[in-house]
């Protein structure tokens, strides 16, 4: 299995970068692309905003970029400060959960904060990243819902075309988005982070999450079941 993964790693390295997208497993780009302008794009676990070039490529008018980390949320917030153009980035400093309110212990990972969690990591994930355990540090924060997040800066998906919210927060998935049931199912798009393994402690596992999200009207479009990632991302259509 590892030679066949080095020979298809070897393929697609000699492909025009170009004409990559096109043989990757994830089709979320291509979909992306078919579908846009994604007017409103709500990102949860921003990290740096390194997808705000993507995302304004895509046509988005308004990027809400959620970040629970403070430090984190200084650079991305002087990052996006940065972008000079037709979209309105905007930086929140909070940690989305299901319910507001709740003090969460929030866990300091190593190297640049990416990885970042509510959760500790399992044995798994030290073993398939050495490099990026946990610190030692960590912090006590407040949650809040996605929901109050976007009454706060007045945001109505109705106001919007096409909307995508992206959930990126290392096994805490499931939990932003059952705290935005009322909201949920208004967003075009949802791509989501995943893991088919437990890489961190109460982690939220794919069988679980897929069957809330397919629950709530949306099929997954990126991937053949059987190419979802052990740990990566996922794209949701809704009524697809």
């Amino acid at each position: 299995m590892g030679l066949l993964k080095k020979m298809e790693r070897g393929i697609k390295s000699a492909i025009p970068s170009r004409y990559r997208k096109y043989f990757r497993s994830s089709k979320f780009q291509l979909i992306m692309e078919r579908n846009q302008p994604i007017d409103l794009i709500v990102h949860v676990g921003a990290h740096y905003g390194e997808d705000a070039a993507l995302y304004e490529g895509l046509g988005a008018r308004t990027v809400l970029w959620v970040e629970a980390d403070p430090d984190t949320h200084e650079v991305l917030r002087s990052e996006v400060s940065k972008r000079q153009g037709a979209c309105r980035h905007i930086p929140h400093l909070g940690l989305v959960s299901e319910n507001s309110g709740e003090t969460f212990e929030f866990y300091r990972f190593a190297g640049d904060g990416a990885s970042n969690s509510v959760s500790k990591s399992t044995d798994l994930w030290k073993e398939r990243f050495q490099q990026s355990g946990e610190t030692g540090e960590t912090l006590e924060l407040v949650s809040q819902t996605l929901s109050e997040i976007l009454e706060h800066y007045d945001i109505k998906l109705e106001k919007f075309g096409t909307s995508m919210l992206v959930v990126d927060v290392q096994g805490h998935e499931l939990a932003v988005l059952k705290g935005s049931e009322g909201r949920i199912s208004e967003f075009d798009f949802l791509k989501v982070e995943v893991s088919r393994a437990a890489f961190y402690e109460s982690g939220v596992l794919f069988p679980e999450l897929d069957s809330h999200i397919c629950g709530k009207g949306y099929r997954l479009v990126s991937h053949r079941y059987a190419r979802v990632p052990k740990h990566g991302d996922v794209l949701y259509q809704r009524g697809a």
